[in-house]
């Protein structure tokens, strides 16, 4: 789909209400070499901290500009051929605090998923992406994170954050 923009779907996962408020590509090509390591994530106000438990989050990410193959997870919401938002849940991950040390903290991830089988992709595009979620399980997160995570793990370039290991 070339200039995508989509508006409107919803998908209920885990407890979350996910609508897409608009996902459109910015740039269609893009270097690899000049991309950024992962998303810019933005929300609009930290959870739990008013009346309303609905929070918009803004998203800069790059993905890849191949031939994608079909992806396991495709619960979440259709951005693309083979390029879904997804909601895994509340999961423990390590922050970097200013002491330069890794605290474990309960964080809300999301993730572009899409599965890319060449190894050494040299032009991305990116894309913008606004989501709005609505916690329907009054369970709340420090964090929220945002991933681009290829299926692929020969191929996945990383992201920001660091997922906390079960029990560390």
């Amino acid at each position: 789909m070339d200039n995508t923009t989509i508006k409107g779907e919803t998908v209920e996962l885990n407890g979350v209400v996910m609508e897409l408020i608009n996902y459109s590509r910015l740039q269609e090509t893009i270097s690899a070499n000049e991309m950024a390591d992962g998303p810019s994530v933005n929300i609009s106000s930290p959870e739990n901290r008013g009346n309303d438990d609905s929070y918009t989050i803004t998203v800069l990410t790059y993905l890849p500009k191949a031939q994608l193959s079909q992806i396991e997870n495709t619960s979440g919401i259709k951005l693309e051929d083979n390029v879904y938002l997804n909601y895994n849940g509340i999961n423990p991950v390590k922050i970097l605090g200013k002491d330069n040390k890794y605290t474990t903290v309960q964080g809300r991830e999301f993730r572009f998923d899409y599965r890319c089988d060449i190894k050494n992709v040299e032009e991305y595009f990116l894309c913008y992406l606004q989501f709005a979620y609505t916690i329907k399980d009054s369970q709340y997160a420090d964090v929220i994170w945002v991933r681009d995570e290829n299926e692929d793990p020969e191929t996945d370039r990383g992201t920001v954050t660091v997922p906390a290991k079960q029990g560390g």
